[in-house]
């Protein structure tokens, strides 16, 4: 057995014993509590039976303590994936996404503290202690920003948190069957003594090492809010998996009808709050969906990685066009406006499109002469840098008749009408060129 499946593997049997899992909202599973060694291990998957190419295993230093984390994938891939686990779970609950995702993408996973091999931390549980972490995680795996976060349960708390206080870190968020802060609220008027019941049976039920993570978890639920948010969240490209299992026999009032019903409703409120993404509904998974389903995990993160360099695409380009306006008014100035323009119009990322509109952005009504002629250099300079399109030299031809250089002007439009009939133009846009011809064969009007 390699040392990944190793150490998955012997996490999965040192800690089944021990692992005591829940669903978020009061219902919190308590189920499991009570569950046999033989029910849980059956619900967990095997270990996978080869490792990633690229594998390193550590116990990182967060300041003094050591966290054990996994760091796989592929290094010279853009997106950084980063995993949290929820309530008792440590990183072998991605046993089965986790490796999947290796191959396009660079890959954390890690147990927090107190969780699997982690050593355990002095400080108070809390959002934001588990988020100082996090960050010193990170930085010792030596993973910089942005980060797709991933979190299950418990864990879409910890990282709806750390992207409240580093929304520039963030480059996208997929939440597995997330918590909610206000489930007990919308579950009490459901069902208040069975809701009181379950609560006390999970206090009771939870191992010593858990406890105060349990009751933390509860002060969230009672509250109704996260605590000490830094922010919003930020507006990047999200994915929400939901579980609609329904049971025929309902053992925790989660799991009811309107318990379920509830719990898909508060995921499509959360969702809202996003523009680009997707939410999921499965009726297969239970509310461990990464081991029921674990391809619908994956094909999240994918999404995610690819709406998230979708956006980044964008907003770099529009900084490229914002820029170059800005280049082109300074190029005026300059000692060889021409060089100038030539310069800025070469910038990475810019088309031949977003130099010709920023030209006629330049140009407005043509009736500023001095503005007219940064146009003409900018247009001129777009003509020279596509020598083959049509629409560059006639933009160009354009801007040469609005300054009453009529020659050259019927130079360019002649030009562009042959660019394009040998280009396969439509009749519309021949029609057009030709019109532009013969408007410059026109004499010029008498002031």
């Amino acid at each position: 057995m390699n040392s990944f499946s190793s150490s998955f593997a012997t996490t999965g049997r040192q800690r089944a014993s021990r692992t005591f899992s829940l669903v978020p909202g009061a219902a919190l599973l308590v189920l499991l509590a009570g569950l046999s060694l033989t029910t849980f291990a059956q619900a967990q998957p095997q270990a996978p039976s080869a490792a990633p190419a690229a594998m390193n295993e550590q116990m990182l230093d967060v300041g003094g303590r050591k966290l054990h984390a996994i760091r796989m994938g592929d290094e010279k891939a853009q997106a950084t994936v980063v995993f949290e686990a929820g309530f008792s779970m440590d990183l072998s609950a991605w046993r089965r996404v986790a490796p999947q995702l290796a191959p396009r993408a660079k890959v954390l996973i890690y147990s927090r503290a107190g969780y699997g091999q982690s050593e355990p931390s002095p400080a108070p549980v809390s959002l934001q202690q588990s988020g100082r972490d996090l960050s010193a995680v990170l930085k010792a795996a030596q993973l910089p920003p942005p980060y797709v976060l991933v979190g299950h349960s418990y864990g879409a708390f910890l990282i709806r948190d750390f992207a409240s206080r580093h929304p520039e870190q963030i480059a996208g968020l997929v939440f597995v069957d997330p918590a909610h802060e206000r489930y007990d609220q919308v579950l009490k008027p459901l069902d208040a003594a069975r809701l009181a019941a379950e609560q006390a049976h999970l206090q009771q039920g939870a191992p010593e090492r858990f406890r105060a993570d349990e009751r933390y978890i509860q002060s969230i639920m009672d509250a109704g809010k996260l605590p000490d948010a830094g922010g919003p969240l930020p507006d990047v490209p999200a994915v929400v998996l939901t579980s609609t299992r329904r049971y025929a026999k309902p053992e925790v009032l989660l799991h009811t009808p309107a318990g379920m019903a509830a719990w898909r409703q508060l995921h499509s409120e959360f969702f809202a709050q996003f523009s680009n993404g997707a939410h999921v509904l499965t009726p297969v998974s239970g509310h461990h969906i990464q081991f029921d389903e674990p391809h619908l995990v994956v094909a999240a993160v994918d999404q995610v990685i690819r709406l998230s360099q979708e956006q980044a695409q964008r907003r770099a380009l529009e900084a490229a066009r914002a820029k170059l306006g800005g280049d082109l008014q300074a190029a005026a100035a300059a000692a060889d406006p021409q060089a100038a323009v030539e310069q800025a119009i070469r910038a990475p990322g810019l088309s031949e499109a977003d130099v010709n509109n920023a030209g006629y952005a330049i140009l407005g009504d043509g009736k500023q002469a001095p503005r007219a002629q940064l146009a003409a250099l900018v247009l001129g300079a777009n003509a020279r840098l596509y020598p083959k399109s049509d629409n560059a030299a006639d933009s160009h031809g354009e801007v040469l008749l609005k300054l009453g250089r009529r020659a050259e002007a019927r130079a360019e439009f002649a030009r562009a009408l042959s660019l394009a009939e040998a280009a396969g133009r439509s009749p519309r846009v021949l029609d057009s060129y030709r019109k532009h011809l013969a408007e410059a064969a026109e004499p010029a009007a008498k002031p």
